[in-house]
């Protein structure tokens, strides 16, 4: 058999070379959770931004930046739902938010139950804070 560390690693490049995996490649779905998630962090974020709350605007543009890469390689439409006015809207769209991201975290098939329970705490911080 192999009796070097040459050999063995040469024989794994064979077999690997060889395609024995039956592993096939695929491009990766868009996740509805995911999307759904950064359409509501780009409308916090935009309404944030606009009522003066830029912490918690940067916040949504971050979990926007983390949802769009792990969505790659889908391109999701930069749409925005209506910006809440003033900030109890806002405290109350933070609160739906919350509601809409830890819903789909503990009903999620997907990997990223964890991202969306941090995004739901977040959302939910921001809102007990404009409360």
């Amino acid at each position: 058999m192999f009796t070097t560390r040459r050999g063995l690693l040469v024989g794994a490049a064979v077999l690997t070379a060889a395609g024995c995996t039956r592993e096939t490649a695929h491009i990766i779905t868009s996740d509805a959770d995911l999307t759904a998630a950064l359409h509501t962090a780009r409308t916090l974020a935009a309404a944030a931004e606009a009522l003066g709350f830029g912490d918690f605007a940067e916040d949504h543009l971050t979990h926007a930046a983390t949802l769009e890469r792990l969505l790659r390689p889908n391109v999701v439409a930069d749409e925005t739902g209506e910006l809440p006015a003033d900030p109890a809207a806002l405290a109350e769209a933070e609160s739906s938010g919350s509601r809409e991201a830890g819903d789909a975290c503990l009903t999620t098939d997907s990997d990223y139950a964890v991202v969306l329970g941090e995004i739901a705490a977040c959302r939910a911080a921001h809102a007990a804070v404009l409360t």
